[in-house]
């Protein structure tokens, strides 16, 4: 067991966030995500149908929602939306990983 003392909440969302990855990678989930794109912007704008998907399964689930509005040789520009407060960090985690 690893503890984490005096750790920002915005560290430990991004913790959680990587592990998140490993975790769904050790239970076979990754085969699945797979399928969402064959480059990250089309996996990130794949994700809103897996959640829209997932809501068969948890009807009162609150998805998030991404949007990839470009792409460079340096990077992306993503735009994550959530009801939900504190999970941007959590998101991060789990792109970085």
């Amino acid at each position: 067991m690893i503890i984490y003392l005096d750790e920002p909440v915005s560290d430990l969302m991004d913790i959680f966030g990587v592990e998140f990855v490993s975790y769904i990678s050790n239970y076979g989930y990754d085969r699945v995500l797979r399928i969402l794109g064959h480059n990250m912007r089309d996996f990130l704008n794949g994700l809103d149908n897996l959640h829209e998907y997932m809501r068969y399964t948890y009807p009162r689930m609150r998805p998030p929602s991404f949007y990839v509005e470009k792409e460079t040789a340096e990077g992306l520009t993503l735009h994550y939306r959530s009801r939900r407060r504190g999970f941007v960090h959590y998101v991060v985690g789990q792109i970085t990983e």
